[in-house]
C-alpha cells in the first residue's frame, strides 16, 4: 500500500513538473513571437519614415520656391508634404506599437533602415549625392544597429501604468528630462535664431532631445495599451491621459524643428545625423 501511494505521489509530481515545463515553454514561445512582431513593425516603420523625408522635402521645396528657406508654414498647403507627413505618422504608429513588443534598445537602432531608404530615394528624386564616406557612414549605421539588436539586453516591460508612473517621477528620470528640455529651450531661444541657418546641428539637437524623451514615455505608454488590450484596463488612471498629451506635444515639437532642418539642409545629411543623435538620446 505504501509503495502504491509513493508511486502515485511520484506520478503526480512528474505530471505537475511536465505541465509547468509546458507552460514555461509556451510562455517563452509567445515572448519570442511577440519580439518578432516588434522587429517587423520597427522595420516597416523605418521604410515609411525614410520615404516620408523625401516627400516632405519635395513639398517644402515647392512651397517655399521664391521665399526664404526655413521660414513660414506654406508647406501646410502642399499635398506632397502631407503625403510625407501621413507616411511619417504611420511609421511612428508602427514604431509606437513596436515599443510595446520589444525593448527600446532594439527598436531604436533598427531605425537605421530609414537612413538608407532616405539616402537612396534622395539620390533618385532630389538629386542629392552622398560621397563615399556618406555611404560608408550609412553602412556603419546599419552594422551598428544589427550588433545592438542582436546583443541588446533583455528588459522587463512595465505594463501597469501605476508602475510606470513611479518610474516617471523618480528623481533620476525627472532630472534627465529637465536637463534635455532646458537645453532644448536654450537652443530654441538663443542659438537656433542666430546660427540655425549655418549649421543643421541646432535644429537637429532640439528634435533629437525632445524625441529621446518621447521614446522613453512611448515605451511605457505602449506597454500599458497592450496591457489594456489583454483585459486589464489602464485608461481608468489619469496618468494615461497625461502621457498621451505629453507624447503629442513632444512629437509636434520634434516634427516642427525637423521640418526646419529639412528645409535648410541636404536631406541625405540631415537624416543620418538626426538618426545618430536621436538614437543616443533614446538609449
Amino acid at each position: 500500500m505504501s509503495s502504491t501511494i509513493t508511486s502515485l505521489s511520484a506520478s503526480i509530481t512528474a505530471t505537475s513538473a511536465a505541465a509547468t515545463s509546458s507552460t514555461a515553454t509556451q510562455t517563452l514561445s509567445a515572448g519570442k513571437n511577440l519580439k518578432v512582431v516588434g522587429i517587423i513593425l520597427a522595420i516597416v516603420s523605418g521604410c515609411l519614415i525614410g520615404s516620408s523625408f523625401v516627400f516632405k522635402k519635395k513639398g517644402l521645396l515647392r512651397s517655399q520656391a521664391g521665399g526664404v528657406a526655413g521660414e513660414g508654414v506654406a508647406y501646410l498647403k502642399s499635398a506632397l508634404w502631407w503625403t510625407g507627413m501621413i507616411m511619417m505618422i504611420l511609421g511612428e504608429l508602427c514604431n509606437f506599437a513596436a515599443y510595446a513588443f520589444v525593448e527600446a534598445i532594439v527598436v531604436t537602432p533598427l531605425g537605421a533602415l530609414s537612413v538608407v531608404i532616405c539616402a537612396i530615394l534622395s539620390s533618385i528624386f532630389l538629386k542629392e549625392r552622398l560621397t563615399f564616406f556618406g555611404w560608408l557612414g550609412c553602412g556603419l549605421c546599419i552594422l551598428g544597429s544589427v550588433i545592438i539588436a542582436l546583443n541588446g539586453p533583455t528588459e522587463d516591460s512595465v505594463g501597469e501604468i501605476r508602475q510606470f508612473q513611479k518610474l516617471f517621477i523618480s528623481p533620476g528620470f525627472i532630472a534627465w528630462i529637465s536637463v534635455l528640455i532646458a537645453a532644448a529651450v536654450v537652443i530654441i531661444v538663443f542659438f537656433a535664431p542666430r546660427y540655425g541657418t549655418k549649421s543643421m546641428l541646432w535644429y537637429i539637437m532640439v528634435c533629437s532631445m525632445i524625441g529621446g524623451i518621447s521614446v522613453s514615455v512611448t515605451t511605457g505608454l505602449g506597454a500599458a495599451i497592450v496591457q489594456t488590450a489583454m483585459g486589464d484596463n489602464q485608461f481608468k488612471f489619469w496618468f494615461m491621459y497625461f502621457l498621451l498629451g505629453f507624447v503629442v506635444v513632444t512629437l509636434l515639437t520634434e516634427v516642427f524643428y525637423l521640418n526646419k532642418a529639412l528645409a535648410l539642409f541636404n536631406t541625405a545629411m540631415v537624416t543620418p545625423t538626426y538618426y545618430v543623435i536621436f538614437t543616443f538620446f533614446s538609449m
